[in-house]
């Protein structure tokens, strides 16, 4: 039925054999069936109605116009679904362009029309820098605790990270953070991969989505020295991706003093812009000549999820290393999700009444909040008539994140 019930079995039967003899046009059949048909109330009216009255005018019954005008009475909408049925039976009638608008008409309004709903935009696949599950769970209990927001905790753990070792030129040949400082406790020291290897998968432990990325000079194809990696994170309040150094124990801000994403800082140097703001979270010295050279690294930067294009790509590093990536793209907006984002579905409660099913572009959710009423990814809709709005938000470990609308108009009835 049109709640979802399995019709019972005699009815099922009832059904196939009206269909049977609707197609094979045989009328005498179906016209004897009419009353065993009228049992059937869901389908009488939208179906079997409009077929038994054909039938009754095809076998010469003279209350066939009649059966016709009790299905039109009773809310019969349809009647390009019997075009080469109804018109051949009744369209030499006087008045059949009155009688097929006035089913037209019966068309009835849409009881519940959702008009407005929060959409996940299309981009690249996320390719956050993470360690497994067991492995995340050792990082967790070896950095900072976090914070109450975010961006406290990314800008903790930048200066934790710059601070926990001298940087030297070796490398960890595994990308395992527990496994990096476990060694920098036993003496090693590493470079500016390590550094970004241990912040990324720290801030991925604690619920800050992050990304290791490689930056580079221009002319990166020849010389020595062309490389510097840092990383990038999803801060959930400031509602975007921000550039973390974790060598340096910096991250950047323009001249409002917004922070700067890689996106940003490969813009403004490709523009010839003057070096921004360098916001240091640790004591190390870095005049204005040092600023200036890190700065130059951004003409070119490639993360786990893939490279930011400006034009041709040189699959080269440094005369003779390969510049692989997993992606090359020149609309660099995909690799820079919107994660406060929402998806919106429709489906059913457990009660089974109509409900709006919400699914979180943050790899971190722990659920949502309508109206500022924490739910989870199932909201019942509120059948009252009338207008509703109602904001979603998606809820993680640091609190709500950015709003969204969902518009419904319910009719009275």
């Amino acid at each position: 039925d049109d709640k979802g019930h399995l019709a019972p079995d005699w009815l099922v039967e009832l059904r196939v054999k009206a269909n049977d003899l609707s197609r094979a046009h045989d009328w005498p059949a179906m016209h004897e069936l009419a009353a065993e048909l009228r049992r059937d109330e869901l389908m009488w009216p939208e179906m079997w109605g409009p077929c038994c009255a054909v039938a009754a005018r095809e076998v010469g019954d003279p209350n066939a116009r009649a059966l016709l005008e009790e299905v039109i009475a009773a809310g019969f909408h349809q009647p390009e679904l019997f075009a080469d049925m109804l018109e051949p039976a009744f369209g030499s009638d006087p008045d059949w362009p009155e009688l097929v608008e006035r089913m037209r008409h019966n068309q009835p309004a849409a009881p519940i029309t959702i008009s407005d709903w929060p959409t996940i935009t299309p981009s690249a696949p996320l390719a956050l820098f993470r360690l497994s599950e067991e492995r995340e769970a050792l990082l967790r209990e070896l950095v900072p605790r976090p914070q109450s927001s975010a961006w406290e905790t990314a800008k903790e753990l930048l200066g934790w990270v710059s601070r926990r070792w001298k940087h030297a030129d070796a490398h960890m040949e595994v990308d395992d953070a527990v496994l990096c400082l476990q060694r920098v406790d036993a003496g090693a020291r590493f470079a500016c991969v390590e550094y970004s290897l241990v912040l990324a998968q720290a801030l991925n432990t604690l619920g800050i989505p992050a990304r290791k990325v490689g930056l580079r000079q221009a002319a990166y194809h020849a010389g020595l020295g062309r490389g510097h990696v840092i990383c990038e994170a999803w801060i959930d309040e400031l509602g975007i991706w921000v550039a973390l150094d974790a060598q340096n124990g910096l991250f950047w801000t323009d001249s409002s003093g917004t922070t700067l994403g890689v996106k940003e800082l490969c813009l403004l140097q490709r523009e010839g812009a003057p070096t921004p703001t360098a916001v240091i979270c640790t004591d190390k010295d870095l005049d204005q000549t040092k600023l200036d050279f890190w700065f130059t690294y951004f003409a070119h930067a490639s993360s786990t999820a893939g490279s930011l294009v400006d034009g041709a790509y040189v699959p080269i590093f440094q005369r003779n290393h390969p510049a692989t990536t997993v992606r090359l793209d020149r609309e660099p907006t995909r690799y820079y999700p919107d994660l406060s984002e929402v998806d919106t579905g429709i489906c059913l409660s457990s009660e089974g009444e109509l409900a709006l099913q919400f699914t979180a572009a943050h790899p971190f959710a722990t659920g949502f909040a309508v109206d500022n009423i924490p739910c989870g990814a199932l909201w019942t809709i509120n059948s009252t008539p009338g207008h509703h709005e109602i904001t979603i938000q998606t809820i993680t470990r640091y609190g709500p994140l950015s709003r969204h609308r969902v518009s419904y108009q319910v009719l009275d009835g």
